[in-house]
């Protein structure tokens, strides 16, 4: 796959992760959403965390949920933009994708939905990819 459509697919995941810790982030009382009944089976919330549903947590704790998902994809995006061959990022890429990428892994276990079984795949396999990379990277410092 060319260089350039790797990381454009990161920057987007990076992107659409961190779209949805804003929303969570800036909206910590919203409501969760609707979906459509095809999907009732599912007894967790979608859009809120369901761990934090059971145990009652609070506004507070969607707003740090929230802060994981918004952390997790800026550094996707971080890492991808350093694919891209960005400066300063681009030495640091491989760190910025599999710190992003896992801790993606806990948000997405927080709000766990079938919907974000594509970004559990996504997420898993950066991680898988270039975990070699990051335990070499780390070796030498």
């Amino acid at each position: 796959m060319p260089h350039a459509l790797i990381a454009a697919l990161l920057v987007g995941h990076g992107l659409i992760t961190s779209v949805i810790g804003f929303g969570a982030v800036t909206s910590p009382n919203a409501p969760a959403m609707a979906l459509p009944s095809w999907v009732a089976w599912w007894p967790g919330p979608f859009g809120r965390s369901w761990f934090f549903e059971a145990f009652s947590f609070g506004p507070a704790a969607q707003m740090v949920g929230g802060l994981v998902w918004l952390t997790a994809g800026l550094l996707i995006v971080a890492g991808g933009l350093g694919w891209f061959g960005l400066g300063f990022l681009e030495e640091s890429r491989v760190t910025l994708l599999v710190a992003g990428a896992g801790l993606s892994l806990v948000a997405l276990a927080l709000y766990f939905h079938p919907f974000y079984l594509v970004a559990v795949a996504i997420n898993i396999a950066i991680v898988l990819v270039l975990w070699g990379d990051f335990v070499a990277a780390r070796a030498s410092v």
